[in-house]
């Protein structure tokens, strides 16, 4: 038989591959990889989570900087605000007193333009010059103390039975009723308290300027009647401190559509300060 005559394979013919070769293994190990579960969404957090990447965590330091420095912010601005832990019937007060303090300032500049456009009109010129200079003469003689003075105001009579009230709550005091409009004040009938008036604690009792204040402790001060009873309540103030567990004193407020005080300071002459013409 010819070599032509002998039978040849059948190329088209499929051989199985033999069990166990990865031929054989390839669609079932496809089959088990499609149906292989999917890590779930909350799984995949997690895992993020635990393992964060470089640029989360500075995406996190960025955020922790800002939020401390908002946070930072936000409380400085609570503690330099003077009013976020006041009362709000200290700060009605407050603004009564200021707009008491507005209304003074707009009637003296009322006053000083009449004056501008007197002495600037020519005529009678000389007279308006001398009604200013005397009008201005009387204001520095009740600012000096060296006149006696009168009208409304309020009194102070404080009773100081364990002498606990020091010289720094008189100064205090003293000051409250200038902040609060007070044009003249006077301690127990004696002493016109002015600009060079000093406080200090002697013996058995407190020195204004030398002069011994005996007890209980009277203050008259002429002002406007209301603004001055508000200042002197005004928490932490006067009657705050003077009627405190600490001191245990009282005191007694009086308006007054009229009061007088004779007492006058004596004026020093000044050793420095000359005016500049």
């Amino acid at each position: 038989m010819s070599e032509s005559g002998r039978a040849r394979p059948d190329s088209s013919r499929t051989t199985d591959p033999a069990p166990g070769s990865p031929d054989a293994a390839g669609p079932a190990a496809d089959a088990e990889e499609t149906a292989a579960p999917q890590p779930s969404v909350w799984a995949r957090i997690g895992h993020d989570l635990l393992h964060p990447g470089i640029g989360q965590l500075v995406v996190a330091v960025i955020l922790c900087l800002s939020t401390f420095a908002v946070v930072s912010q936000i409380r400085s601005r609570a503690e330099d605000d003077p009013f976020s832990g006041m009362r709000r019937a200290d700060l009605v007060t407050m603004l009564d007193n200021l707009s008491t303090s507005s209304r003074q300032l707009d009637s003296e500049l009322a006053e000083l333009r009449d004056t501008q456009r007197e002495l600037q009109s020519g005529a009678d010129s000389q007279q308006a010059a001398r009604k200013q200079a005397a009008s201005r003469l009387s204001q520095l003689q009740v600012l000096l103390g060296t006149v006696p003075v009168q009208g409304p105001g309020i009194t102070l009579v404080i009773k100081d039975p364990d002498a606990k009230v020091t010289s720094d709550m008189l100064l205090d005091a003293v000051e409250e009723l200038r902040d609060a409009g007070a044009e003249a004040i006077c301690l127990n009938g004696r002493v016109r308290v002015v600009a060079s008036t000093w406080f200090a604690s002697g013996a058995d009792s407190v020195l204004a300027s030398g002069t011994p204040i005996s007890r209980p402790i009277t203050i008259q001060a002429i002002g406007d009647p209301h603004s001055l009873e508000e200042g002197a309540r005004f928490r932490g103030g006067l009657v705050s401190q003077v009627e405190s567990a600490q001191s245990g004193a009282t005191v007694q407020i009086t308006q007054k559509q009229q009061i007088r005080i004779d007492a006058v300071a004596a004026s020093a002459p000044m050793s420095h300060a000359t005016p500049v013409r």
